[in-house]
């Protein structure tokens, strides 16, 4: 009679499910990053492709994507600022049933600690440009250099919003025809052109000046 071998749960080996604790895992601010990034990164491509193409689009186009460029960046920096602590104090590691010899290249990439030379060229820039050695200021300058320029950034922005509501950003009028005259915001005032001749120098000066002392052909 044969005798039956001893299973993992007899001789008390952990599953895998039981041997790793994924509890500890930061699901939330991990998917809650990657998800800024997965927007921020379809909008990146988008405006790529239509700075690709041979026919720009409008002006009012590539300003709109721009805009939601520049709110889906301000989401990241957010997201990750409130995930800070949680992602600073993450040690990532692979599991022990990883393919490491598969996806070598994946694991080196995800586990990179050093900087690539891209990254270390602006930091470096940044740094020029402050004018601050870290290696001979104390951290409480740091910290008061850092206050400071908050403050500056803060009066920056208020600023822009108060100047951003004196102004009309789309349509040919101000903000104050707009105002007091709301029915010219119906009016279409950016039609794209259907013209198929595309000059060799759209710059060009001297067909710059022409059109604008004869105008339009």
């Amino acid at each position: 009679m044969s005798q039956r071998s001893p299973s993992d749960a007899d001789v008390g080996v952990p599953s895998s499910r039981d041997e790793f604790n994924f509890q500890h895992v930061p699901a939330q601010a991990l998917d809650a990053v990657r998800m800024r990034f997965a927007q921020l990164t379809h909008s990146l491509a988008k405006l790529k492709d239509e700075m690709s193409r041979a026919d720009l689009p409008q002006w009012y186009s590539l300003q709109a994507q721009v805009s939601v460029i520049l709110t889906q960046l301000q989401s990241v920096t957010t997201t990750i600022h409130h995930f800070e602590e949680l992602l600073d104090s993450t040690v990532v590691y692979p599991l022990a049933n990883f393919p490491t010899t598969a996806h070598e290249g994946l694991l080196t990439t995800l586990l990179r600690k050093k900087n690539i030379p891209e990254t270390d060229a602006w930091i470096n820039d940044a740094k020029e440009t402050v004018g601050i050695d870290l290696n001979t200021t104390s951290p409480e300058d740091v910290n008061k250099l850092l206050k400071s320029d908050e403050q500056v950034t803060k009066w920056a922005l208020g600023f822009l919003k108060e100047e951003h509501s004196n102004y009309a950003f789309q349509g040919l009028h101000t903000a104050q025809e707009l105002s007091n005259s709301p029915q010219l915001a119906n009016y279409d005032e950016y039609r794209p052109s259907t013209g198929k001749n595309v000059p060799k120098k759209p710059f060009d000066v001297d067909t710059v000046l022409k059109v604008v002392h004869q105008g339009p052909a």
